[in-house]
């Protein structure tokens, strides 16, 4: 959090970046992010950006960004709400997926100098990788043979397609010569489920099974954009 106030701080007291009549930015990005639930490593996003301004509407951009976003999710949920399979009985779900996404963007500059711009974006994601195992168990039966204790790969399970709503900051440092160093704030979530192992539906369930696996994500990323006038 220091960290970011402390890019914003700069951003605000710098020159002016876009204040000259750019009216389209290209850029790369790349960074890591978190789970807001359920998480267990830092994941990586990045990708590429292009924003062009809309002519009648002052400060605002229509693009799309086309990025890669990583998911490492650890769900665990067990009797007497014990944590790490040490209760009696419960369900672990381990899921790294990655997907790429293409988003339609709208961005809004900030001040007069436009060095600030919040974005949201939203979009599809198609899978691209990953893996999924769930163990379920239940041992509070003693020896009768109501006790179970298995673990499944259900990689088949993960979703093939996502949709994504995003929103964020972006901060503009020129290097000079029409290029900028980028910092990007991101917070994105997802309608719909990393894996269809959560629906209500699916044969395996127990009571310990989650609802639906689909947290949000914080990312911080950094990168490089270049613009471009037209008089």
């Amino acid at each position: 959090m220091k960290f970011i106030t402390l890019v914003v701080l700069i951003s605000l007291f710098t020159s002016p970046a876009f204040s000259q009549g750019a009216n389209k930015i290209v850029g790369f990005y790349g960074g890591g992010g978190l789970a807001t639930s359920n998480n267990y490593d830092v994941a990586i996003s990045g990708g590429l950006s292009y924003s062009k301004s809309i002519s009648p509407v002052p400060r605002t951009f229509l693009g799309v960004d086309i990025f890669y976003q990583g998911y490492a999710v650890s769900y665990d949920n067990e009797a007497g709400s014990a944590k790490f399979g040490q209760g009696q009985a419960g369900v672990n779900i381990f899921n790294k997926s990655a997907y790429v996404f293409f988003s339609p963007k709208l961005s809004i500059g900030i001040r007069k100098e436009q060095n600030i711009k919040f974005y949201t974006t939203a979009g599809i994601g198609y899978n691209m990788s990953g893996t999924e195992t769930m163990r379920k168990w239940d041992n509070r039966y003693g020896t009768l043979p109501g006790n179970y204790d298995s673990t499944i790969v259900t990689t088949a399970n993960i979703n093939k397609m996502l949709v994504r709503v995003g929103f964020g900051l972006e901060e503009y440092l020129s290097v000079g010569n029409r290029w900028f160093l980028c910092f990007r704030e991101d917070f994105g979530f997802i309608s719909n489920s990393l894996s269809t192992t959560s629906d209500s539906d699916n044969p395996s369930r127990t009571p310990y099974s989650p609802h639906s696996l689909n947290p949000g994500y914080v990312s911080i990323q950094i990168g490089f954009s270049h613009t471009k006038n037209y008089r």
